[in-house]
């Protein structure tokens, strides 16, 4: 993930946007009510993220109307995707947790940890692939 992009985006918003990028990989389109539901938080809490989230050029967004990621957004979404497995697959196949508290921890983790110490653990667990 750029700097840039991660300057930009609270954990919420990044959060928001994973979820739409989940969404789409089993739906055609995605609503405020999908991401409402999904996240169980009030219609008007999703609107305020969505305009968000379009001004700063990560989705398409009009009132009433369905939700798409641009290019900018698609790719912020995969470089979520890929920290929170390469986290995962850190706490699951190197530390040996639980699957239950390895979904809870990356959760925790992706926000909390800085980028060079992410950076450092998927370099650890790229060499660790290598060598078992």
């Amino acid at each position: 993930m750029t700097d840039e992009i991660k300057l930009e985006l609270t954990e919420n918003l990044e959060d928001y946007l994973y979820d739409i990028f989940e969404i789409l990989k089993t739906a055609p389109i995605v609503r405020i009510k999908d991401i409402a539901k999904r996240r169980n938080v009030k219609l008007s809490s999703v609107v305020v993220a969505a305009k968000s989230l379009a001004d700063k050029g990560l989705i398409n967004y009009q009132k009433y109307g369905y939700i798409t990621l641009t290019e900018k957004g698609l790719e912020t979404a995969k470089n979520i995707e890929v920290k929170k497995n390469i986290l995962y697959k850190f706490l699951t196949e190197i530390l040996r947790v639980s699957h239950e508290s390895a979904q809870k921890d990356v959760h925790k983790m992706e926000h909390d940890l800085s980028e060079e110490t992410i950076k450092k653990v998927i370099e650890f667990t790229q060499s660790f692939g290598k060598s078992a």
